[in-house]
């Protein structure tokens, strides 16, 4: 929540001018930077921007929060393009590590739906130490072409998540 909101809506930008507006935001919820920027700042969500150095490679967020779980989602931006295993293992350590105030682990288990069409990002999740039980039919809705379609189910737990 410290960067600016023109910070954020440079990240949209970005994300529709490499085409990955489509695949991110393919259930059509968010389509315009201040929809952005209220998902990322304003939102029950927790969003944090990747860097390696001073080159952001994307961003991640978690929302849909219920006890100890909540749903990951995440863009990596093209020229980090199958370099950014290492960068995704080690976020999600640092997320299935984090602590609330009384030391007790905030998440249990991170899930995620990646559309079945995406073979790219299940592969991303599946190295950054993403297990799955499949496909689901019928699982995800494509705004785009008004219709449901089937995604991957991937989860995360503590034990895999190796940083």
């Amino acid at each position: 929540r410290t960067l600016a909101d023109s910070a954020v809506k440079r990240l949209f930008k970005r994300t529709v001018d490499e085409g990955l507006d489509k695949i991110v935001f393919y259930e059509g919820t968010i389509q315009t930077p201040d929809e952005f920027l209220r998902m990322a700042k304003y939102s029950d969500c927790l969003f944090w921007v990747l860097f390696d150095g001073k080159k952001t490679v994307g961003y991640t967020w978690v929302n849909q929060f219920e006890n100890h779980s909540a749903q990951q989602h995440f863009c990596v931006f093209k020229d980090f393009w199958g370099k950014s295993i290492e960068l995704g293992q080690f976020v999600l350590h640092e997320i299935m590590h984090m602590k609330d105030g009384d030391g007790n682990f905030v998440f249990d288990l991170l899930t995620g739906f990646v559309p079945a069409w995406n073979q790219k990002a299940v592969n991303f999740s599946l190295k950054c130490g993403g297990e799955t039980h499949g496909e689901i039919p019928n699982a995800i809705w494509n705004q785009e072409k008004q219709r449901s379609e089937p995604a991957v189910f991937i989860y995360y737990t503590r034990g895999q998540c190796h940083g």
